[in-house]
């Protein structure tokens, strides 16, 4: 394969519904599209969505990465060849999206879905669907909506008042029953005793798991907040790291010092897929679990997280719900969604070619 032309632009959205986690309220969203065109005229796509209080990649880090891929890009053959060019950057999410591109270009070549030629096969996924930081009726409601409508998978994000939290999570178990999947993610917004208090006063709730209770830089008291866990009777949640791992080094101290279950990994974090496959496959080695999740994304490239997640031999749990509330999305044929499960496109590649 050889690359005759490559060019990104920038799309917005709008959110259908803002929602809240522990550090910020959320109304709209930019990503970037790539697309990568061969010498026969065949294109591939890739999308990018940075987060700068995650990764610390702005929009302007994205974009002038994406610019100086694009004036590199032509003539290239491999990704080792991109990736070995000199004084290139390569922040994540702008790495995450020419990877899927070129990935994205290679399965439309063989004529097959990406997730093929990842080596897996097609089956739909239960995704869970996020309810943002809100009061407990507005909590109660969306959680029956969510299930109304399918959803046997629900995250609720916290962090910020433990008590109301607790209040929450209960609430929902109360509503809904045991038949549904409850997760929790705090966003880093517990100190020790928060967790602690979280934890025990929800354990009747029988969650499937905590999300990055502590703050990232926390091992000690996430080994600490594990080990306690651990002694009490009965069964308790995975207690996972999502911005405590962006890369597989970053997973190797919490793993030897028995802080974590598990990992959440992000395409937009990490780097792309083969980033991803890098700590899927550090978690094959110690026993852990993964969730596969995302930032707000373009259809586009939650498929591709997808068919990452299909391939992977430690995923456990998938949330990849980004596209959910996007306005104006111009890739929706990438996914299809029933009953709260996803499956991706028949199409070759990811399925789909983004309108301008």
């Amino acid at each position: 394969m050889r690359i005759a032309d490559a060019e990104f632009w920038s799309h917005d959205f709008e959110l259908a519904e803002p929602y809240t986690i522990a550090y910020q309220t959320y109304d709209r969203a930019t990503n970037y599209f790539v697309q990568l065109t061969d010498t026969s005229g065949l294109s591939g796509y890739g999308c990018a969505s940075p987060a700068e209080e995650v990764t610390g990649e702005s929009f302007s880090d994205c974009a002038s990465a994406l610019d100086d891929a694009c004036l590199v890009l032509p003539g290239i053959t491999s990704l080792e060849q991109l990736r070995g060019a000199d004084d290139l950057e390569s922040p994540p999410a702008a790495t995450a999206a020419i990877e899927m591109a070129w990935l994205d270009l290679a399965a439309r070549q063989q004529r097959i879905p990406l997730h093929a030629f990842l080596g897996a096969e097609a089956k739909p996924m239960p995704t869970s669907i996020t309810i943002g930081i809100s009061g407990l009726a507005e909590t109660r409601a969306r959680g029956a909506d969510f299930v109304k409508r399918g959803f046997r998978a629900l995250k609720v994000k916290g962090g910020r008042d433990v008590e109301l939290d607790v209040a929450r999570m209960l609430a929902l178990r109360e509503d809904l029953g045991v038949a549904i999947d409850l997760r929790f993610d705090a966003n880093e917004g517990y100190d020790l005793p928060a967790a602690i208090r979280f934890l025990d006063a929800t354990r009747v709730a029988a969650l499937s798991v905590v999300e990055q209770p502590l703050s990232r830089d926390r091992v000690a008291e996430m080994a600490e907040l594990r080990a306690r866990a651990s002694r009490a009777k009965g069964p308790r949640p995975a207690l996972i790291a999502d911005e405590a791992v962006l890369e597989e080094d970053d997973a190797r101290p919490l793993v030897d010092a028995a802080a974590i279950d598990g990992a959440v990994i992000k395409l937009m974090k990490c780097g792309g897929i083969r980033a991803a496959q890098q700590i899927d496959s550090l978690a094959s080695e110690r026993g852990l679990r993964c969730m596969v999740s995302c930032m707000d994304e373009a259809a586009l490239a939650i498929a591709a997280a997808l068919s990452f997640a299909l391939a992977a031999k430690c995923c456990v749990w998938i949330d990849l719900d980004g596209h959910l509330d996007l306005l104006n999305d111009p890739t929706t044929g990438a996914l299809a969604l029933s009953e709260g499960f996803l499956s991706p496109a028949d199409g070759h590649g990811l399925g789909v070619t983004p309108k301008r």
